[in-house]
């Protein structure tokens, strides 16, 4: 019986020897015997890649328990018509409300609300509406919802204004005035003026919701003492500075006081000279980091490539934190993750 065997191997290894030429055969036979382990694993890993490239990194708007409009990264899985499947995950369902009650903010779109359907031409998104969509209390409601699909919405590449409709119509406003007729572009997030005036810049200040993690907020502030002269960054950062306005529920851990006394970007890195003051929070790691990027993401409104900050006082380079950091810190590319 043993002979039969050894003839049927000798016999197997000839054919393979003609089937591949000079390759080796042993190897050929070794192959045929791959480690199950290795294999499974293999498969693991393949799996976990595959469920993360079908994620897709996408900034949703929700609101806090203040009234804010607070952007959001999160992943959405890649399906065909992924703007109406973001749209989908901000309204106001107890699934969409679990979501996110880990950093206590609420969904924006009313209740029962549904998409009816779609259109995305030439940077130009339609997007229809069933009528629960009007199922709000107030003017500041309306006014959020509208800011939050068309925020949300067009930080998809491919769009750049929004088109409101109901039903299949374009009403001419919404309940409390609110006008829809033409499309809507990117405008005035979460201001805070008495008055419209032209010159205006964003700015991020920190908030939180019921005590919870805070998150970074963007603020539309108006410049009512450049008219004519045009924006920059230093107007920007003396507001930031200054902190939020009083009664706002914001907070900022840039100490009171601290005064900018000049911006230098380089190579992507904005060095930014303040005054002493700043000094107060020096050895505290997180509200140092907190601050830098606070000053990144206001910057970053005006220089969209900014990469770090680096804090100095009479310009010489801070050391933050009980790290002692050397290295920039970094400017998140999203705001807020989740």
């Amino acid at each position: 019986m043993r002979v039969k065997k050894v003839v049927a191997i000798a016999l197997i290894l000839c054919m393979m020897i003609s089937l591949t030429g000079c390759k080796n055969p042993i190897s050929i036979v070794k192959g045929l015997f791959v480690d199950e382990e290795q294999a499974a694993s293999t498969i693991i890993d393949s799996s976990n890649i595959q469920r993360d490239e079908q994620l897709r990194d996408t900034v949703l708007y929700y609101k806090d328990d203040k009234g804010f409009l607070v952007p959001v990264m999160r992943k959405i899985p890649w399906t065909e018509g992924i703007a109406k499947a973001t749209l989908s995950a901000m309204v106001d369902n107890p699934a969409n409300r679990e979501d996110i009650e880990g950093i206590g903010l609420i969904p924006v779109i009313p209740s029962n609300t549904t998409i009816n359907g779609m259109n995305i031409e030439n940077g130009l998104c339609k997007v229809d509406f069933t009528s629960e969509i009007l199922n709000y209390g107030s003017k500041v409601e309306e006014e959020a919802l509208v800011k939050a699909v068309v925020y949300t919405l067009t930080e998809f590449v491919t769009i750049d204004s929004v088109q409101f409709m109901i039903n299949g119509k374009i009403p001419k406003s919404l309940t409390y005035g609110t006008r829809i007729d033409k499309a809507i572009t990117r405008d005035n997030i979460n201001y805070v003026g008495n008055t419209s005036v032209e010159d205006k810049v964003v700015v991020y200040f920190e908030g939180t919701a019921n005590g919870m993690e805070s998150y970074f907020v963007p603020v539309t502030m108006p410049l009512e003492n450049v008219a004519g002269l045009g924006v920059n960054v230093l107007d920007a950062l003396d507001l930031l500075v200054q902190g939020p306005p009083e009664g706002s529920g914001l907070f900022s851990e840039i100490p009171r006081g601290t005064r900018v006394v000049s911006v230098d970007i380089n190579n992507g890195i904005a060095y930014i000279n303040l005054t002493e003051e700043i000094l107060e929070i020096v050895d505290n790691y997180e509200m140092t980091d907190n601050v830098a990027k606070s000053f990144g993401l206001t910057v970053k409104e005006q220089y969209q490539d900014i990469a770090g900050v680096k804090l100095m006082v009479n310009g010489k380079e801070l050391k933050l934190g009980v790290k002692k950091e050397k290295d920039p810190v970094a400017v998140p590319t999203f705001a807020n993750q989740y």
